[in-house]
């Protein structure tokens, strides 16, 4: 074989190998309107649909597994797909529905269907919503996660209004003086009021790292929940659920451990399925 065969051969060879790279590499180089930089790993969502229970939870893209991945998405913004050889292009809208064929780092690969491909980023989707409500199931068997929340102050309490303190004008002729008005009976005190679900999960995460249970370390929590109020043994808790990894006979384990929750405190751990206290 001549040398010019051999650099025929070469450059088919290249041709090949250049389209079988096209598609993984094409949302790195070709992309339109996205940064060269390296995409962040960690993606921030509000969880809860607006309700009182919605949280802020701080995913790592990184730790997604294969079987997390919903199988389809709907787009939070428009994108142009095309064919592997860029010979038919389409537009899709925001809010279209699309296949999630691989997670590629932070961005997808997607498709509407047939030959149609392209690369988002899991930012501009709702993916890691998909991947919450799995982890949530997962975990739980319900709905709703919760995750690495913000601290939010508590407002103060509101006081009662003070009479201004204005001395009485002065009167030439004397008064008998009235009589002692009776003291008013005492108020009882009010309730403590009931935390909301970010407030039970700090409460739980307080607990833990002081050391109010021994069975478990903070680092060992995979996800936290707040449950509902229970009557217990005669009294009434809120309570909140932690599920962690822990080492059994059977092997690695996870288990959901319920904190019982008065005054805003944690009284007591016991494990969720069988009710024994955990020290």
């Amino acid at each position: 074989m001549n040398k010019y065969a051999i650099w025929a051969v070469a450059i088919i060879i290249s041709f090949f190998v250049g389209r079988g790279m096209y598609l993984p590499l094409s949302g790195a180089l070709l992309a339109k309107g996205t940064s060269t930089g390296t995409p962040p790993t960690f993606q921030k969502v509000r969880f809860g649909g607006g309700t009182p229970r919605e949280l802020l939870i701080t995913i790592n893209l990184e730790t997604i597994k294969e079987e997390e991945m919903p199988a389809t998405v709907e787009l939070q913004k428009r994108m142009i797909v095309s064919t592997a050889d860029g010979s038919q292009e389409t537009a899709l809208e925001k809010g279209s529905t699309v296949n999630v064929r691989k997670k590629n780092g932070s961005n997808l690969v997607i498709s509407p269907g047939g030959p149609l491909v392209g690369i988002v980023r899991i930012a501009d989707t709702d993916f890691v919503k998909h991947v919450i409500k799995y982890r949530a199931r997962y975990h739980f068997g319900g709905d709703t996660a919760i995750a690495d929340n913000p601290e939010r102050p508590v407002p103060p309490p509101t006081l009662p209004e003070v009479a201004a303190n204005t001395p009485p004008k002065e009167n030439p002729t004397p008064s008998p003086a009235p009589a002692p008005a009776p003291e008013p009976a005492p108020e009882p005190e009010p309730e403590p009021a009931n935390l909301n679900a970010e407030q039970i999960v700090e409460a739980m995460k307080e607990s833990v790292k002081g050391e109010g249970i021994k069975e478990f370390k903070l680092e060992q929590v995979e996800g936290w929940k707040a449950g509902e109020d229970e009557n217990i043994d005669g009294e009434m808790y809120q309570t909140g659920l932690a599920a962690y990894k822990a080492q059994t006979i059977f092997g690695e384990k996870t288990v959901q451990a319920k904190a019982l929750i008065k005054e805003g405190k944690v009284v007591k751990w016991i494990y969720a399925k069988t009710g024994m206290e955990i020290r």
